[in-house]
């Protein structure tokens, strides 16, 4: 099937880069002109991206927190409330996991609540036709499980509930204490994530952990040019800068502009990074 090119739009985005001060527009703004501008069908692919704060509202209201509403996700305020007492509108995974919720049948009893929310959407998100959807989530879920799994034999937690889907790497996890997992050969990027986990400097930890996603958004679209790949790349990769900017401040422009050139001389992105492309 031929792709939408988007020629104007994406030739206007503005160059963005983890270190800059400010960003020239908020995410929400940009969420709005990528609505004029898109298909609806390309628009909705954007929209999901979001569905991680909507998992927040939605879980917040269902637990009935007094926690702040998040305006950056796709639904407000009124439509969970409406949603949880007939559910009609929300995604899928939602209804669910709000259905397991309301019989007491966890997806799965050994995960938090936020967790098993998680994995519907994660789930949900693999499943996608978008091929660029479904190789980031799938290789996004990969390293959470990883850092979850070294996290927990940090702390003496047991790994089983903190990892997120039921696939070849969690099944590894459990069968093995090793680093690697015994999958040396299908994660060949597993020595770079044992590096970044083994930094005990938090914010180093972060900005490592960010740019080796943001290689891989561009590896994604190595053949992606005016399509909506381009333009989710775009988004994700914005909200890591919009992130970084409101950084506390103790963190100076030049020590970081130091720290992203360091990284970038050593730090060496593996052509193999997806797990996936190891098992075709």
């Amino acid at each position: 099937m031929l792709k939408r090119n988007y020629y104007y739009l994406v030739a206007g985005f503005p160059d963005i880069v983890l270190d800059q001060k400010k960003v020239p527009f908020s995410i929400t703004e940009l969420k709005q002109e990528l609505k004029y501008h898109l298909h609806p069908d390309d628009y909705q692919l954007v929209e999901y991206l979001f569905l991680e704060y909507d998992n927040i509202n939605f879980l917040n209201l269902l637990q009935k927190k007094d926690a702040e509403f998040n305006t950056l996700g796709n639904f407000d305020e009124n439509f969970f409330i409406d949603e949880i007492k007939e559910p009609e509108k929300m995604p899928e995974y939602m209804k669910i996991f709000m259905a397991s919720w309301q019989e007491e049948n966890p997806v799965n009893p050994k995960l938090s609540p936020e967790n098993q929310l998680a994995w519907l959407y994660y789930d949900f998100m693999i499943s996608q036709k978008n091929e660029f959807l479904k190789e980031w989530f799938t290789s996004l879920r990969d390293v959470k499980n990883i850092f979850a799994v070294y996290n927990s034999r940090k702390f003496g937690i047991d790994i089983e509930t903190q990892m997120i889907g039921d696939y070849e790497l969690t099944e590894a996890a459990k069968r093995t204490a090793s680093k690697d997992f015994g999958m040396a050969n299908e994660l060949p990027y597993i020595d770079q994530i044992i590096g970044i986990h083994e930094n005990t400097d938090i914010v180093e930890q972060e900005l490592t952990f960010d740019l080796l996603k943001w290689n891989y958004l561009d590896r994604l679209n190595t053949f992606n040019y005016f399509t909506i790949e381009q333009i989710l790349a775009f988004v994700i990769k914005f909200m890591m800068v919009e992130r970084w900017t409101k950084l506390d401040a103790e963190v100076s422009k030049e020590f970081f502009r130091k720290m992203l050139n360091d990284l970038e001389n050593s730090f060496q992105f593996s052509k193999d990074f997806n797990i996936n492309e190891k098992r075709r």
